[in-house]
C-alpha cells in the first residue's frame, strides 16, 4: 500500500511540473514582442512653389540641398555610415543652377566613410554636435532604397527629434557619388574617381580652373 501511495505521488508530482512547463511555454509564446525594428519611406521630392505677392513674381526655388556637414548612409541591410564634408554649395546666382540640378560632385573617398555600431548611436551623435553652433548642426540622411527597416535609423530620428538638441536635418536617396564610393569601400578596392562611368543626368562636375599665378612687377626706382 505504501509503495502504490509513493508511485502515485510521484507521478503526481512529475504531472504538476509537466504542466508548469506546458504553462509557461504557453504564456511565453502568446505574450507580445516588441518589435524594435521600424520600417521608412524616403519622402519624395517636390519643388517648393512659392505664391505671388502683390505686383512681384514668385522666388525661384533653391536648389536641393544633398549634403550637409555631417551625413549618414544606411545600406539594404540596415548598416550605418557617417561622413563629415566642410564645403556646402549654396545659391548660385546667374549660373544656370535649377532646383533640379544633380547633387555637386565633393570629391568622396571611401577612407572618409566610417561604419557606426547601431548599439552607439546615440552618444555618438551627441558627441559630434556637442561643439557645434547652432548653423552646422546640419545631417542629410541617406537611404539606398525607397523603403528600409533600420533599428539604428530609428535610433537617428529619435535623437534628431529631440529639440533640445537643435538639429537640422534632412532625409532622402543615396547619391550616386555615395552608392559608388560605398560600394568600393565595403569590396575594399582601390577607388579613383576618374576611372568611373559617372552618369551626368546624377551628378554634376565643376568645371576645372588653372591656377592663375600673379607676379608683382618690380617698381623702377
Amino acid at each position: 500500500m505504501w509503495k502504490l501511495t509513493a508511485i502515485t505521488s510521484y507521478y503526481k508530482t512529475t504531472l504538476k511540473n509537466v504542466l508548469l512547463i506546458c504553462l509557461t511555454l504557453f504564456l511565453g509564446c502568446t505574450h507580445p514582442t516588441k518589435n524594435l525594428n521600424e520600417t521608412f519611406i524616403v519622402p519624395v521630392d517636390t519643388m517648393p512653389i512659392y505664391k505671388q505677392t502683390e505686383n512681384q513674381p514668385p522666388l525661384p526655388p533653391p536648389i536641393r540641398t544633398y549634403y550637409f556637414p555631417s551625413n549618414f548612409i544606411i545600406d539594404t541591410g540596415g548598416h550605418i555610415y557617417f561622413y563629415q564634408q566642410s564645403i556646402q554649395y549654396g545659391w548660385l546666382c546667374g549660373t544656370g543652377i535649377n532646383w533640379d540640378t544633380p547633387p555637386y560632385f565633393i570629391n568622396l573617398k571611401p577612407k572618409d566613410i566610417i561604419e557606426v555600431p547601431s548599439d552607439n548611436l546615440e552618444r555618438f551623435i551627441k558627441a559630434n554636435i556637442q561643439y557645434l553652433d547652432n548653423y552646422n548642426r546640419k545631417f542629410a540622411v541617406a537611404s539606398t532604397v525607397d523603403t528600409i527597416t533600420s533599428v539604428g535609423l530609428a535610433k537617428i530620428f529619435k535623437v534628431f527629434q529631440d529639440t533640445a538638441n537643435h538639429i537640422k536635418w534632412r532625409f532622402r536617396r543615396t547619391t550616386q557619388e555615395e552608392n559608388v564610393v560605398l560600394e568600393y569601400k565595403k569590396k575594399q578596392e582601390r577607388y579613383d574617381y576618374e576611372e568611373i562611368k559617372w552618369d551626368s543626368t546624377k551628378i554634376l562636375f565643376l568645371p576645372k580652373f588653372d591656377n592663375i599665378k600673379f607676379k608683382i612687377p618690380k617698381v623702377e626706382e
